[in-house]
């Protein structure tokens, strides 16, 4: 009997302990399934254990339509006004959009990550509850640094899709234009329309260019109105491209994808956002009293298949700066 009671007690205190911890919800501007997602939600749910609660919500904006994220968005604040989380973090510019501003001001702290455009730009300046993770792309140094692997670059190409973040980072990195110098390299962005112009645009780049930077593709659609698999893109992208290829983000490099480049990943979001998470719930401090994260400085990542069948080397000035997968 004595056993009984003291299982039931150290039941009752695990419980206890586990009710006690805050609740978190992860809005997610993308799916589940989307490495990119997976990648912060992995390393931000790591970081924090079991310390805290999660919940979880997606505003799927790569596959739906634009005009159904605010009818998804008035769900998810349906679900905090249910939930009562004890933080929200919004993933990527859709949800800060969408979600985040519509509870900045309010009693419920929020962490942004992802975010490519300025904060600003969405947020008052009373939002003194919000806080988070930039994220820019390291498109000069990305280009400067692939100059020492393909000598004598005058113009590349940068190519995205037409998505909503595509457009803020264009807009946030180029301005009203779509092309920028930096010394004596043209760097030119295009955005896609569709998986039909993507193909074209690779197909057409070796009369114009000396390599392509793949940016963002997973909101490509086919004739059919389709939204086209992001495997499928990328694979077919490093198939037909007659330039080298390279890449901003970890998740398009691999033997049948790109060949690599100083990328961001959505690993060190999650992990500096975790690390604000932690100190609003567990040291008290208010969001507006930490100042936004920078995502990084990125790492030079590469692909051994890729190299060999694009037949480029690194420079042997990188050594032990590289990190090298299959």
């Amino acid at each position: 009997m004595t056993r009984y009671l003291a299982r039931l007690c150290l039941a009752f205190l695990f419980a206890q302990a586990h009710a006690a911890a805050p609740t978190v919800l992860l809005v997610d501007s993308y799916h589940a399934g989307y490495a990119w997602s997976q990648a912060w939600r992995g390393a931000l749910m790591r970081t924090l254990g079991s310390s805290v609660q999660f919940s979880y919500i997606e505003l799927d904006s790569k596959r739906q339509p634009r005009d159904q994220l605010e009818p998804r968005a008035e769900q998810v604040l349906s679900q905090v006004r249910r939930q009562r989380p004890d933080l929200v973090v919004v993933a990527d510019d859709a949800a800060l959009r969408f979600v985040g501003t519509r509870l900045a001001g309010s009693k419920t702290p929020v962490v942004y990550l992802g975010i490519n455009q300025n904060p600003r730009h969405y947020l008052q300046d009373h939002a003194a509850n919000v806080t988070g993770v930039l994220e820019r792309p390291l498109i000069r140094r990305n280009v400067n640094l692939m100059r020492q692997m393909v000598p004598g670059i005058q113009r590349v190409l940068l190519l995205f899709d037409n998505d909503l973040t595509s457009e803020v980072l264009q807009e946030e990195l180029f301005g009203r234009a779509s092309s920028l110098q930096d010394g004596s390299v043209q760097i030119d962005l295009v955005r896609a329309i569709d998986y039909a112009d993507w193909q074209r645009q690779v197909s057409q780049a070796g009369s114009r260019y000396q390599a392509i930077w793949t940016g963002l593709y997973q909101t490509l659609r086919d004739s059919n109105g389709k939204v086209v698999a992001d495997s499928e893109v990328i694979a077919w992208t490093a198939a037909n491209s007659k330039l080298p290829l390279f890449a901003f983000w970890d998740f398009a490099i691999g033997p049948d994808k790109a060949i690599g480049g100083l990328v961001l990943s959505g690993s060190d979001q999650g992990s500096l956002a975790a690390g604000l998470v932690r100190q609003i719930l567990f040291q008290r401090r208010q969001p507006g009293s930490l100042f936004p994260l920078n995502g990084g400085n990125g790492r030079l990542l590469f692909s051994r298949g890729a190299l060999q069948r694009f037949g480029l080397t690194l420079p042997p000035a990188w050594a032990g700066q590289v990190q090298l997968i299959e």
